[in-house]
């Protein structure tokens, strides 16, 4: 329940106050870098005292920006990972009686190593199951009528952007199917001696397919954007937002931009799921502007020495998604190796 304002002046007003008071810490000035606040110092913990109906958005929005947090610490530890296969020792074969031994300890090696990843798995399960909850309540009727703020907004945007950097990590970390094949191979020679091991195998068979599958994190959004009809318009929301960002250079910093470039062309191609809805998007978004945007952009960074291309993420995405492969449009644009020898000159 809102307490009044006029309460509120009157408790505030016994508050003591006086100049004489030992200051310890001096008062923080918060300064943001971007062209509108889309970001709260104390997570929004002050819209209550204005008595208005955004308690609801404030609380989703801190739920999104805490997944963004946690995404970019999991992509850290994926970022990082390095092999360790090349390091556990064989034994000579002298020492063959010791082989189960040396499968007991390097299956505890890499049993820390592929628990990681399954925290990964599991993260980005709730993360877009949380995600696509998110969008569906703007499908309600009701809440079509004014549609998310700007931060909440940015809020998407940014927890997408995060989900699609997870993806192009784990396809690019070819040490991890490698790994994983040894901790499987371990598996299977040390759980002879173990008992009720049904889980444990299910488990590493969710993990493999998981691993094994390009762009899995993106198929299992979809699936969970698309338990519930009437995603699509908060999709087209998203896709104007970016795309006239990027035309009216509203995203001022590099790291903003980037994000919009990341996420539009896996937007468009959920937008873009069946021929009705690509109707309906290409009627709010011409389809050259979209083609403008990326031949602009053919490469952008992932991380600091991992690229990719916005042409090739929707070239790649249409074996997965075959409704939107009939955009033929999208799929004639160059991938950063098909740039024509002149245009891939004037690249930088």
């Amino acid at each position: 329940m809102a307490v009044p304002v006029e309460e509120a002046i009157a408790a505030l007003s016994t508050f003591s106050l006086e100049d004489d008071q030992p200051e310890i810490q001096g008062p923080g000035f918060w300064v943001s870098t971007e062209r509108g606040a889309t970001i709260s110092p104390i997570e929004y913990s002050d819209v209550s005292a204005y008595r208005l109906s955004l308690s609801e958005d404030t609380k989703a929005i801190n739920q999104l920006n805490l997944l963004v947090r946690e995404g970019k610490e999991m992509g850290s530890v994926l970022y990082t990972y390095r092999s360790c296969v090349k390091a556990l020792p064989q034994l000579p074969d002298s020492m063959k009686q010791s082989q189960a031994d040396l499968y007991l300890e390097t299956y505890q090696v890499l049993d820390l190593e592929m628990s990681r990843l399954r925290e990964i798995q599991r993260w980005q399960a709730s993360a877009s199951s949380k995600l696509a909850a998110d969008m569906q309540r703007f499908s309600r009727p009701e809440r079509r009528i004014n549609g998310p703020t700007i931060t909440h907004l940015w809020s998407m945007l940014k927890l997408l952007d995060v989900l699609v950097q997870l993806d192009h990590l784990k396809n690019a970390k070819a040490s991890i199917p490698n790994d994983f094949s040894w901790y499987k191979r371990t598996f299977t020679q040390v759980s002879v001696q173990w008992q009720d091991t049904d889980s444990m195998r299910e488990e590493l068979d969710d993990l493999q397919i998981f691993l094994s599958t390009r762009w899995a994190i993106l198929l299992n959004l979809h699936v969970e954007m698309f338990r519930v009809n009437n995603v699509e318009d908060i999709l087209q929301v998203l896709i104007v937002f970016a795309v006239e960002s990027l035309e009216l250079n509203f995203a001022l910093l590099f790291p903003e931009r980037h994000i919009l470039l990341r996420v539009l062309p896996v937007l468009v191609v959920l937008a873009a799921s069946s021929e009705k809805d690509s109707e309906s998007l290409y009627k709010r978004v011409k389809i050259n502007r979209l083609v403008n945007i990326f031949k602009n952009d053919p490469v952008i960074p992932a991380f600091p020495d991992l690229h990719l291309s916005p042409a090739a993420i929707l070239k790649e995405l249409s074996t997965y998604f075959p409704k939107f492969s009939a955009q033929t449009r999208f799929l004639t644009l160059h991938s950063p190796h098909e740039l024509p020898p002149r245009e891939a000159q004037e690249y930088p």
